[in-house]
């Protein structure tokens, strides 16, 4: 009986997101500890990353990453023969994707890399996923994890959502109970009067965007705004219609407790703290919520009625738009560009939202569509679709999840820009993203259950869609690969 012999897999076997151009080659390199990795200039910090993840050490040119001008900004070219590995692209973000595609045969096949030829770069600029570290308070090693995982699948935002009803998790110089009352919500299902919860300290905060640079993604922090906002009030009542009391809830839903609209010391309040996000958070973007906000407490309050005849508002609807243009000038003011969930539009007939306002639809792609015809730039996020991964996989009482259902099928056939878009509306979608609430999570396990593969798929719809089935029957792949980076992943049926 004649041996079998070891057969190589094929990198276009192992790689996922699918790249745009894939060729395979005969042969294989072996990556070892004696490896040796030179890069041109304004590669060598990559460079030093690339040693670290790999097992290697700076040196020769075995691994070479090569700086060429003439490619896109996350464009790179990977070629892989039985002598030496070569990554080129013009960007620092290019060659990164190029050295994850290395990282990702490395894992799969054990340091054996199957010749081969790559020419990639994604379709979507806005790549992203959302962490709800309110609800559930997420340690920030974990947090790493995530942004290391998600770069190796090509994402490239990391949406963070720090304040709500349930805490406030962001450091702010001269607001001393932010830290004493609103970080911390007394835990309801209890007797014996604990509390959970505290605020990211500036290090950790520093931390996390030192680590996500390094993994070329962008961090956008969120401070919601004028909903979702009793842990704050809570801590300063006074910046509410009613001045109180409130607490900072233990309970999940909307509350009619909202932002005064009506309030100068409110909106100072709010110049300060953001301010202090912008110098805290050195990316472009600042997320000011918008979301779930009840008009309820407005229409009682002399001071928002106030507000409304002063500004010539005729309905409380259009407070929110008024405020929300009030809060992008703070962002704006910072050199910032303010993103809001799409109730945004609600109450902007009369008068418009600042032009650079970024729209994220979270209720359908109804709201993304409707802002991208009024010129808005559009991130999708929409829950209809399986963008939410907080949803169970299956419509099944064994599984874990909250309130809808996601099904891999639904992610691995996505799209940021659907069917009944125009052509010109298309132009406006940024990308896409997927969020992760926490109010029903209780772990990092449970939560990378919950995202995974899932967020793999929707890495994939974005970096370079694909049809959905084709998609499905790499989900055996996507299994192989989070057994190989530690993450607790879904098994079960796609549907």
């Amino acid at each position: 009986m004649a041996m079998k012999t070891h057969q190589t897999p094929k990198a276009s076997d192992l790689l996922f997101p699918v790249p745009l151009s894939i060729e395979d080659r005969e042969g294989a390199y072996r990556l070892h500890h004696t490896t040796t990795i030179a890069a041109s200039p304004p590669f060598e910090a990559l460079a030093d990353t690339a040693a670290q993840l790999l097992g290697c050490k700076r040196g020769g040119e075995d691994l070479l990453f090569k700086h060429q001008e003439g490619f896109g900004d996350e464009e790179y070219r990977l070629t892989i023969s039985k002598v030496q590995v070569v990554v080129t692209a013009s960007s620092e973000r290019g060659a990164f994707y190029g050295l994850g595609a290395i990282r990702k045969l490395a894992l799969l096949n054990d340091n054996i890399l199957p010749a081969c030829t790559v020419a990639d770069k994604p379709a979507f600029q806005w790549r992203g996923f959302m962490l709800d570290c309110v609800r559930h308070f997420f340690s920030v090693d974990f947090i790493k994890k995530l942004i290391d995982t998600a770069s190796l699948f090509g994402l490239n935002r990391f949406h963070w959502h720090l304040t709500d009803d349930q805490g406030w998790r962001i450091p702010i110089d001269g607001w001393p109970e932010l830290e004493t009352v609103a970080s911390k919500r007394r835990e309801l299902q209890y007797e014996d009067g604990r509390t959970y919860g505290r605020m990211y300290t500036k290090e950790e905060i520093a931390e996390v965007q030192a680590f996500a640079h390094s993994r070329q993604m962008l961090v956008i922090p969120e401070v919601e705004t004028p909903g979702h906002v009793s842990a704050l009030l809570a801590a300063y009542p006074e910046f509410g219609c009613s001045g109180g009391p409130y607490e900072v809830q233990d309970r999940w839903g909307i509350f009619s407790e909202v932002l005064c609209a009506g309030n100068d010391d409110m909106l100072a309040f709010f110049d300060d703290v953001i301010t202090q996000v912008a110098s805290l958070f050195t990316d472009p973007y600042i997320h000011i919520g918008g979301d779930e906000c009840p008009q309820t407490e407005w229409e009682q309050c002399p001071k928002c009625q106030a507000r409304m005849r002063s500004e010539g508002l005729k309905a409380e609807r259009e407070l929110q738009s008024w405020l929300t243009s009030r809060i992008s000038a703070m962002v704006h003011a910072h050199g910032k560009r303010p993103i809001g969930w799409d109730e945004v539009l609600d109450g902007t007939e009369e008068m418009g939202l600042p032009s650079d306002l970024i729209v994220q639809s979270w209720q359908g792609v109804r709201g993304g569509i409707e802002a991208a015809k009024r010129g808005h730039q559009v991130v999708m996020s929409p829950n209809t679709e399986g963008c939410y991964l907080d949803y169970r996989h299956l419509d099944s009482e064994e599984e874990m999840g909250n309130l809808g259902v996601s099904t891999l099928r639904q992610l691995a056939s996505f799209t940021p820009t659907p069917p009944e878009m125009d052509e010109h509306s298309r132009t406006m979608v940024l990308g896409a993203q997927a969020n992760l609430w926490s109010e029903r999570v209780l772990s990092s396990r449970q939560a990378e259950y919950l995202l995974f593969p899932r967020l793999q798929l929707l890495a994939q719809q974005l970096w370079n869609p694909q049809e959905g089935e084709k998609n499905l029957e790499k989900v055996e792949l996507l299994i192989r690969y989070c057994e190989k980076l530690d993450l607790a992943c879904y098994r079960g049926r796609a549907e």
